[in-house]
C-alpha cells in the first residue's frame, strides 16, 4: 500500500470567498465574512485524498509569485507530493472569486485562471510516468480540450474525471468514451448529454446517455437529493445527509476525492461486517458523506474531514438506497 498513491491534476489557485451575515443584498455591500485559503478543484481533491490517509501526487502548475510559491509550500506541508508541480515564472498566480448567500450556497463566483493555458499536452507528456504509475489518475476539467485528449490517450490507467462547472464541462461535450469514472452535477450533466433534467426518470436517462457515450462509471450529485450512480447493469440513488450547510463551495471536490477514496484503498481493505464491495453505493455513500461533512465547514476543506468521520456519518445515519435498475 506504502507505494501505491492517486495521480491527481488539474487546476490549483488562491481562493477568495465572502458570506454575508444576513440575508443577501445583490449590487450592494453586505457586512459579512471573507475568508481566503488555497483551493482549484484538483488542488481540494488532492488535499482531501490525503486527509483521507491517501498518498497523493498534484500535477498542475503555479504562478512565479509569492502566492504561487506559497500554494506549493502550503500544500507540501499538507502532505500532497508537489515534486513534479510545474512552476512558470513570468505568470502570476490563479485566483477565484466567490460569494455565498447567508445559508452557505454559493451565489456567484469568478474564475481568473491561468492552469488552461498552462498545463498543456507538453506538460502532461512530461509527468507521463507518474500518471501511469498511479492506481488512478483523477483530472479536473480546468485543462484544455488537448491536453484532456492527450491524458486520455497516454494513460494506461482508469481515469477520473470531475466536471468543475457548467462553462468547463463543455471542454468534454462529445470526448467522454474511456473515462472510467465521471461526477457531474445536474447541469454540468445536461451541457454532456443535451438532455433537460427534472425528474428521476431524466437522472436515469442522463446516467445511461453517458454509459452509452463510453463512461464505465456515472456519478451524478443531485444536490439534497443524494447521488444517483450508475454502471451499465445497475443504478442507485443514495439520499443525501439532512443537515444545515455552512458553505457548499468545496463540497463537490471532497465527494470526488471519497469516490476515489472508496473506489480504490478503502475498496482493497473493504471488510464491513461480511457485506460484499458494491462498486456504486459503497463510494455514493463515502460521497454524501464527505459533502456533507464539507458543507457544513466555513472553510473549503473541512478541517475534521478524515477516514474516521466519514464511517461515523454512513453508520450513524442510516440514508435510504434504492435500487432503480
Amino acid at each position: 500500500m506504502m507505494d501505491k498513491y492517486i495521480a491527481v491534476i488539474g487546476g490549483a489557485n488562491i481562493d477568495i470567498g465572502g458570506k454575508p451575515y444576513n440575508k443577501l443584498i445583490p449590487a450592494d455591500s453586505n457586512p459579512g465574512r471573507v475568508i481566503i485559503s488555497y483551493g482549484g478543484v484538483g488542488r481540494n481533491i488532492a488535499h482531501n485524498l490525503t486527509k483521507l490517509g491517501v498518498r497523493t501526487e498534484l500535477l498542475t502548475t503555479a504562478g512565479g509569485d509569492f502566492l504561487g510559491r506559497e500554494m506549493i509550500s502550503y500544500c507540501s506541508s499538507e502532505g500532497i507530493i508537489t515534486d513534479h508541480i510545474r512552476i512558470d515564472e513570468g505568470d502570476r498566480s490563479s485566483l477565484y472569486l466567490y460569494i455565498d448567500n447567508e445559508e452557505g450556497d454559493m451565489q456567484l463566483a469568478v474564475a481568473d485562471m491561468s492552469t488552461e493555458t498552462s498545463l498543456t499536452p507538453e506538460y502532461i507528456d512530461s509527468v507521463e510516468d507518474i500518471i501511469n504509475g498511479a492506481t488512478v489518475a483523477v483530472v479536473d476539467c480546468n485543462l484544455s480540450q488537448e491536453a484532456f485528449d492527450h491524458i486520455m490517450k497516454i494513460s494506461r490507467v482508469p481515469v477520473y474525471v470531475d466536471t468543475v462547472s457548467a462553462n468547463k464541462s463543455h471542454k468534454i461535450k462529445g470526448h467522454l468514451n474511456g473515462i472510467d469514472t465521471l461526477k457531474p452535477n445536474r447541469i454540468e450533466a445536461e451541457i454532456l448529454t443535451g438532455l433537460s433534467i427534472n425528474t428521476e426518470e431524466d437522472y436515469v436517462g442522463a446516467c445511461y446517455n453517458l454509459i452509452y457515450q463510453g463512461v464505465r462509471r456515472v456519478f451524478i450529485t443531485m444536490g439534497s437529493k443524494g447521488i444517483i450512480a450508475a454502471d451499465m447493469n445497475n443504478c442507485y440513488i443514495t439520499d443525501s445527509y439532512s443537515i444545515e450547510p455552512v458553505n457548499t463551495t468545496g463540497a463537490g471536490d471532497a465527494a470526488t476525492a471519497a469516490i476515489a477514496w472508496a473506489s480504490t484503498i478503502l475498496r482493497e481493505r473493504f471488510d464491513y461486517a461480511g457485506k460484499e464491495y458494491n462498486d456504486l453505493i459503497i463510494p455514493s455513500l463515502a460521497a454524501n458523506s464527505a459533502a456533507s461533512l464539507a458543507a457544513e465547514s466555513d472553510e473549503t476543506i473541512c478541517s475534521t474531514l478524515d477516514i474516521r468521520s466519514i464511517l461515523e456519518r454512513i453508520n450513524n445515519n442510516r440514508v435510504r438506497i434504492r435500487k432503480i435498475k
